[in-house]
Order: structure tokens, then C-alpha cells, then sequence
């Protein structure tokens, strides 16, 4: 009896990542995988978002390196892929619910994980073509019409706000002296 629990012991070991790739879950395996990772992927975003957005009050040149960096094409990329992560995790947490309130539909999951899967794709589509065409010229980056038309018109801009404009002075009563 003991060998026999020793041996099933053994069969059920964990043989490693590529093992663990290869196995054929299909989409419901392929989803559950990328529903997390998409998951994880948005809160790390969030909690550096929160970082970034608070290091602009205590150190507000660190700030402007950051969206310096931020204007590099390989962050366009990236902030395509969260976005490409929320449409996905969106998409596929809806498909669960239906699937969850209505065993039925189980019956197409295939389906259903491939339309979250496309849907996530289709939606992206315009959404890379704004984000990613100003990289390669194909259209001015969105913004820069008004932002012209702002700079001939000399209106001044958030940019150019350079803290809390000093208090006025107090105004003081004028004397008026008695004349004999």
C-alpha cells in the first residue's frame, strides 16, 4: 500500500513550465492564463500610475524626466498593451459572469472565449491606429491642432501655470484730516 501511495506521488509532480505550456486546455486553459496575467498586468500599471502621479507634488523634476521617458515609441507600445490588457480582462470577466449565471452557455465556451478574444482585438484596432500612427508620421499626434491654435493665439496654457498668483494687497482706508 505504501509503494502504491509512493508512485502516486510521483505521477502527479509538477514537471516544469514547459510541461505545463504544452498541456492542451485549449482556450478555456489559454483564457484562465491570460485573464490573470492581464489581471496582474493592469494592477501593477495602477500602483505605478499612483507612484508616478504622486512624485509630480514632491518632486516635480523627477516628474517631467518621467513623462520625458514616457514619450519614447517603446511606451507607446506598452501603454497600448494596458490597453489592450483592460479591453481583454473587461471582455473575458463578462464572458465568466454569463457563463457563471448560465451553466447552458458552458456548452460554447469556445465560442464565447474566442469572441471575447476577438471583440478585444477589433476594439483595439482604432485605438492602436491613433496611439501608434504619430510614431511612424502617418498623422499628427492628437491634440497638436488645438495645442497650435492655443500657442498663435497666445492663450496662456496648463503649462504655463506657475503656482498660486500672490494675494492681493489689502486695501487701505484713505486718511482724511480735519481742517480747521
Amino acid at each position: 500500500m505504501e509503494t502504491r501511495q509512493k508512485h502516486m506521488a510521483t505521477v502527479h509532480k509538477v514537471r516544469g513550465m514547459w510541461t505545463a505550456l504544452r498541456y492542451r486546455g485549449g482556450e478555456g486553459m489559454w483564457t484562465w492564463l491570460l485573464h490573470r496575467a492581464t489581471g496582474i498586468g493592469i494592477l501593477l500599471f495602477l500602483v505605478i500610475h499612483v507612484i508616478d502621479t504622486a512624485i509630480v507634488i514632491y518632486w516635480p523634476g523627477l516628474y517631467d524626466h518621467a513623462l520625458n521617458l514616457y514619450r519614447n515609441p517603446l511606451f507607446r507600445f506598452a501603454e497600448l498593451l494596458i490597453f489592450f490588457s483592460v479591453l481583454f480582462h473587461g471582455l473575458n470577466g463578462l464572458r465568466i459572469i454569463v457563463q457563471d449565471f448560465w451553466p447552458a452557455a458552458m456548452r460554447h465556451q469556445r465560442r464565447l472565449a474566442l469572441g471575447a478574444i476577438g471583440a478585444a482585438v477589433l476594439l483595439i484596432l482604432p485605438v492602436a491606429w491613433i496611439m501608434l500612427a504619430p510614431i511612424f508620421h502617418l498623422r499628427a499626434e492628437p491634440g497638436t491642432a488645438r495645442h497650435e491654435a492655443r500657442v498663435r493665439a497666445a492663450q496662456p496654457s496648463i503649462s504655463d501655470y506657475r503656482g498660486p498668483a500672490a494675494p492681493a494687497p489689502t486695501p487701505v482706508a484713505p486718511v482724511t484730516e480735519a481742517r480747521p
